[in-house]
């Protein structure tokens, strides 16, 4: 297990920290820290950290704009355990623990648009799309303790259904998948629609998800109507069953492909990002971790 803080976002970004368990260290502006960050936003002496037994515990040191652990403010001087992966916020800066940041986090954020950028009157940090970037932080956070909550598969397809669909607003329908072990076959479908659904075997195009079971990569078409954008046949298809677009991400864990998720939009060209998709891929690799210890606990 390598034990290091990573900034993620904000000056220094890329940077990381190795740290010794047992040991105490203190994040801040000021120079005196054995983790200095340069966000004039942040406390001289902002927060401190030390791991013990392998988990990691941050006690925000009473600074003036707080440390946000997801969609949480944590409480200063109490001593909260964070676990690897969870984005933390101070000031204008997000940085991240454990290697899981680089793997999982760090990817997501790029690809979501969030970065930082130098401006023209005297350094300081300016970090766009905030409000986004906090509705789909708090999305990872709570997405990531439900998920490793779950006791089986089933729930885990449930309670990922449903951060999915109540998160990303152009969702008409969202399915989650899972394959058989052994053939690689569909065997258990859940999903939700905003409208009543006919035929529930009509509840997702199949052309779409093979090809993602199959190659076990993600494929986003963003405007079925466009044939370029795309496989032919998937476009075609998707024309067939009048959606506008559709983003279909597997599920892959160390013992193969779990299944897929799936989403589309029947009306909405462009209806979806590709932050959208990095947001998919991010929360479908947490998904695969906690059906594989669900496996490993029931082996």
């Amino acid at each position: 297990m390598e034990l290091k803080l990573y900034i993620l976002v904000g000056k220094g970004q890329g940077e990381s920290f190795k740290l010794v368990p047992g040991k105490e260290y203190t994040v801040g502006r000021h120079s005196e820290n054995d983790i200095r960050i340069e966000d004039n936003n942040i406390s001289r002496n902002h927060f401190k950290i030390q791991i013990k037994e392998d988990k990691y515990f941050i006690t925000d040191l009473h600074s003036k704009n707080g440390t946000f652990i997801g969609d949480r403010k944590l409480s200063p001087g109490v001593a909260t355990e964070v676990r690897e992966g969870v984005p933390i916020v101070i000031g204008m800066t997000i940085i991240g623990l454990g290697q899981v940041c680089e793997s999982c986090l760090k990817p997501f954020l790029g690809s979501a648009g969030i970065f930082s950028e130098m401006s023209d009157e005297g350094g300081d940090i300016e970090l766009y799309r905030v409000r986004n970037t906090k509705m789909n932080l708090e999305f990872i956070y709570t997405a990531t303790y439900s998920l490793m909550q779950s006791k089986n598969l089933k729930e885990i397809s449930i309670k990922l259904l449903n951060s999915i669909f109540n998160l990303l607003a152009r969702i008409d329908r969202c399915v989650i998948l899972l394959v058989d072990d052994q053939t690689g076959e569909i065997r258990y479908i859940i999903y939700r629609s905003r409208k009543p659904i006919d035929d529930p075997t009509q509840v997702y195009n199949r052309e779409l998800v093979e090809q993602v079971l199959m190659m076990n990569k993600p494929v986003i078409v963003k405007d079925s109507s466009n044939i370029k954008d795309g496989d032919e046949k998937i476009t075609q298809s998707l024309q067939l069953m009048k959606i506008r677009s559709a983003i279909s991400v597997p599920i892959a864990g160390c013992y193969g492909i779990r299944g897929a998720i799936y989403v589309d939009s029947l009306e909405t060209p462009n209806g979806f990002r590709s932050s959208d998709l990095a947001l998919l891929q991010d929360v479908c690799v947490r998904a695969a971790l906690a059906m594989d210890n669900v496996s490993l606990q029931t082996s």
